[in-house]
């Protein structure tokens, strides 16, 4: 082949692709997308990461759920004062509305 019709040959795909409007703006749309979904994947990953999983296990001769893993349990106590802890007083007394228990 001569140097002339590669050359043309190359010169008329390359017309092709950036002469056509509606493929670049096909293609900048695409990619778009493609940016948006990784950035959706990414912040999904970052949730599924915050949380923690653990696998109950059913004990068939207790009949209950056990987990198997250690595990915290947060307990809110309100507010009181630990002063009166400190004096030696062993019942703490609160008179405060928004910790009462709604149940009877």
């Amino acid at each position: 082949m001569n140097i002339k019709n590669i050359f043309l040959y190359v010169l008329g795909i390359g017309l092709l692709l950036f002469g056509n409007r509606s493929f670049w703006k096909e293609y900048q749309e695409a990619k778009a997308n493609e940016k948006k979904a990784k950035a959706k994947a990414h912040a999904n990953d970052d949730i599924t990461k915050r949380f923690e999983t653990q696998k109950l296990e059913y004990d068939s001769i207790h009949k209950s759920w056990k987990n198997p893993n250690y595990y915290f349990q947060v307990v809110s106590l309100g507010n009181f004062n630990f002063k009166t802890l400190q004096k030696g007083k062993t019942t703490i007394e609160t008179n405060d509305v928004e910790n009462a228990s709604d149940s009877q």
